[in-house]
C-alpha cells in the first residue's frame, strides 16, 4: 500500500467531521436560488461519547473561548523521529507514552485546521485565515505522515503487539501497510490546497463578471433579478445570451484551476496503484462499499425518473417563491425553532441541541464575504462538531440548518474513532442529515404560519433535484479523471451532453456551470452521497407520512449504525430500506415523493 492515507489526511479529516456543504456558489441555476440549490425493533439509544484525549473538557467548551495558534511543528517532528527510534527497542512503556503525547499532540494540529477552517470561512477574502487555512492543510498532512511512519516503523519492531493491542487491530493494520509520503507526494498535496483557496478566492469574485449585450453591461444580480425576468419575457434569447455568457466569465476564470486539480489528482491515484482518480476517491476518500460501475448503475437507473421530473415539475413557479414562507426566522428565531422541533421527533436530539445553543456553537453568517454554504466540522481538541451556514433570510435557511443539526448530533455522540486511520461513511453520514431534514417537514405547519406547503415543496424538490444532481455530477466527474488531459471546452461540452441525458434543456452544445459547485473542486466525487443518501431519506419521509414513529425508528436506526466500520450496503437492509441495486428500486422510491410534488403544485 502506498502513501494514501497521508496524501488524503487533510481532506479525511474533515470530511470524517461530516462535511457538507449543500448549494454552494450554484448562483445561476434556478434550482440554487431557489434553494441555494419493513417493520424494526426500536434501536437502543446512542450512548454519550467518553471524552477524548481533549486537551480542553466537551463541558467547558465555547465556541468564543477556542483561540488559534500559527502552529509550529518542529519539536512535534522531532519527537516523531525519537518514536521511530524507540521503535527498534523493546521499550514499550516508553514507546506507548510518547506515541499518546504525539496523538494527543496530532489532535491539537487538528483542531487548529478546523479553527482556521471557520474563520476562513467567516470571510473567504481575508488574507490572514487564507494563508493560515493553507498552512494548516498542508501540515495536518505532513504531521499525519510523520506519526503514521512512526508507527509504521513501531509495527516492524519488537513493541508491534503491544502497540497492536493498544491502539487496535484495525489502526495497526493501517500503519503495518503504510509507505511514508514521497517528497513528490507532498508537493502533490501543498499544490492541491493552494489551488481550492485559489478557486474560492476567485469564486468570491464571481458576482462582479459582466457581460455587454445591445450596449448594456449585465452582472450576475441583475440577470438573476428583476430585470432578468423582464429580459426572458421580452427577448428570451437575448437572455440566454447574457445568461451563458456571464457563466462562461466565470469558467474562463476557474476552469484552469480545475484543470491542473485533475492532472494533480490523476498523478496522485497513478502513484498510489489505481486506475483512475474515481476508484481512489470511492475507496479511499469516502469509505463506500460499492463502486464506480454501481455509480453508473444508478446514473443509468436516475436518468428516467429525471426526464419525468423535468418535464413535470422543474418549471413550477413555487420554485420561486421562497419569498412567501412566512416568517423568515433570524438567526436566533433559527436555533430556538430547531430546539422546539426536535423535541418532538425523538429525545435523543435534546441533548445536542442544549450543548450546540449553551455553547454558541452555531455560526449562522449572513455575510457576503462569507463562505456560501453549510457544513458540520468537528472540533478534535474540544471533543465538539460546530454547524456553519451562510443565510440568505429565506427558509432554505432553515432547511439548511435541520440537515446539518442530524450531521452535527452524530458527530456529538459518536466522533471519529481515529483521526489518522478511520474513515466513515460519507453516504450514511448524509442520511442522517437528509432524513433529519425530511422528518421536519412534517412540522412545517407548526413553523411557518404562512406557506408551509410552500417550503414543503421546495425541500422535497430540492431531495428530488440532489438525486439528480448527484448523478450529473459523479458521471461527469468519472468521466474527465478517466480522461485527465480533456480540455476545458470538452469539459464544457460533456456537462452540457451528460444533463441532456437527464432531460434538462441545454440551448447550447456547451454548459459551464458546473464550476459553481464547490464540491468538484474541494471535494471530488463527493456528490453521489447526495442521491444515495436522499434515495434513503426519502423512504424514511414516506413511512413518517403513514405513520411518523415508524419513519423516525428507521433514521435512528441508521444514526445507530457504526458508519466507521459498516458501509451503505450493508446498513440500508438492516434499517428496513431498499438499496439502489434493487431491480426497479429507484423509480419506486422516487414515486411517492413525484406524487407529492404532483400534488403540492396544484396537479392532483
Amino acid at each position: 500500500m502506498q502513501a494514501v492515507i497521508s496524501l488524503i489526511m487533510a481532506v479525511v479529516t474533515t470530511l470524517n467531521a461530516s462535511l457538507d456543504i449543500l448549494g454552494v456558489h450554484d448562483i445561476f441555476s434556478r434550482t440554487s436560488q431557489a434553494r441555494q440549490t419493513a417493520a424494526m425493533t426500536a434501536p437502543e439509544p446512542l450512548p454519550t461519547a467518553a471524552p477524548t484525549d481533549a486537551f480542553l473538557p466537551r463541558a467547558g467548551t465555547d465556541w468564543e473561548d477556542m483561540t488559534y495558534e500559527h502552529y509550529d511543528p518542529q519539536s512535534f517532528y522531532d519527537r516523531t523521529d525519537q518514536l521511530t527510534e524507540l521503535a527498534a527497542g523493546e521499550d514499550k512503556a516508553a514507546v506507548l507514552e510518547l506515541y499518546g503525547e504525539l496523538r494527543r499532540e496530532f489532535i491539537r494540529i487538528d483542531t487548529m485546521d478546523s479553527v482556521a477552517y471557520v474563520h476562513y470561512c467567516d470571510d473567504v477574502t481575508d488574507p490572514y485565515w487564507s494563508d493560515e487555512r493553507i498552512y494548516c492543510d498542508t501540515l495536518l498532512t505532513e504531521a499525519g505522515d510523520a506519526l503514521s511512519t512512526a508507527c509504521s516503523a513501531i509495527m516492524d519492531g519488537p513493541c508491534a503487539d503491544a502497540f497492536s493491542q493498544h491502539v487496535g487491530r484495525d489502526a495497526a493494520a493501517v500503519f503495518e501497510d503504510y509507505t511514508p509520503m514521497t517528497d513528490r507526494e507532498a508537493e502533490l498535496v501543498a499544490r492541491e490546497a493552494e489551488l481550492v483557496d485559489q478557486y474560492y478566492t476567485a469564486m468570491a469574485a464571481a458576482g462582479d463578471v459582466t457581460y455587454v449585450y445591445l450596449g448594456e453591461t449585465w452582472t450576475p444580480d441583475m440577470i438573476n433579478g428583476y430585470q432578468g425576468v423582464n429580459l426572458a419575457n421580452n427577448d428570451y434569447y437575448g437572455y440566454l445570451e447574457v445568461f451563458y455568457g456571464l457563466q462562461k466569465a466565470v469558467n474562463d476564470q476557474v476552469g484552469p484551476i480545475f484543470l491542473e486539480l485533475v492532472q494533480l489528482r490523476a498523478e496522485m491515484a497513478d502513484i498510489n496503484g489505481y486506475d483512475t482518480y474515481s476508484d481512489m476517491a470511492y475507496e479511499q476518500l469516502y469509505g463506500r462499499d460499492y463502486t464506480t460501475a454501481d455509480a453508473q448503475v444508478l446514473c443509468d437507473a436516475v436518468k428516467p425518473v429525471a426526464r419525468q421530473y423535468f418535464a413535470d415539475t422543474y418549471y413550477s413557479d413555487l420554485w420561486n417563491a421562497a419569498d412567501t414562507v412566512q416568517p423568515a426566522l433570524s438567526a436566533d428565531e433559527q436555533i430556538e425553532t430547531l430546539g422546539r422541533v426536535i423535541q418532538q421527533i425523538d429525545p435523543i436530539l435534546t441533548e445536542p441541541w442544549q450543548f450546540m445553543a449553551e455553547h454558541g456553537l452555531c455560526r449562522l453568517n449572513d455575510s457576503p464575504n462569507a463562505f456560501p454554504g453549510g457544513y458540520t466540522i468537528t472540533l478534535s481538541g474540544y471533543d465538539c462538531p460546530l454547524i456553519f451556514n451562510a443565510i440568505s433570510g429565506d427558509c432554505f435557511d432553515f432547511k439548511t440548518l435541520t440537515h446539518e443539526f442530524g450531521h452535527f448530533t452524530k458527530a456529538y455522540y459518536d466522533p471519529t474513532p481515529d483521526l489518522l486511520t478511520s474513515v466513515g461513511s460519507i453516504d450514511l453520514m448524509e442520511i442522517h442529515s437528509t432524513g433529519l431534514e425530511l422528518l421536519c417537514t412534517e412540522r412545517y405547519g407548526e413553523i411557518y404560519t404562512q406557506g408551509a406547503d410552500t417550503a414543503r415543496f421546495l425541500v422535497l424538490g430540492a431531495q428530488m433535484e440532489q438525486i439528480i444532481d448527484g448523478c450529473i455530477f459523479d458521471e461527469f466527474q468519472r468521466r474527465v479523471y478517466a480522461q485527465p488531459d480533456m480540455t476545458l471546452e470538452d469539459m464544457n461540452r460533456l456537462f452540457a451532453q451528460i444533463s441532456v441525458e437527464y432531460g434538462q434543456y441545454e440551448p447550447y452544445e456547451t454548459n459551464y456551470g458546473w464550476v459553481y459547485v464547490s464540491h468538484t473542486f474541494e471535494n471530488p466525487l463527493y456528490y453521489i452521497s447526495y442521491a444515495v443518501s436522499s434515495l434513503a431519506a426519502i423512504q424514511i419521509w414516506d413511512l413518517a407520512r403513514q405513520d411518523y414513529a415508524s419513519g423516525v425508528r428507521a433514521w435512528k436506526a441508521v444514526l445507530n449504525a457504526d458508519a466507521y466500520t459498516d458501509g451503505y450496503m450493508t446498513v440500508l437492509p438492516k434499517c428496513g430500506l431498499r438499496l439502489f441495486t434493487e431491480e426497479n428500486a429507484v423509480a419506486e422510491i422516487c414515486a411517492p415523493l413525484m406524487e407529492e410534488l404532483t400534488r403540492l403544485t396544484g396537479g392532483v
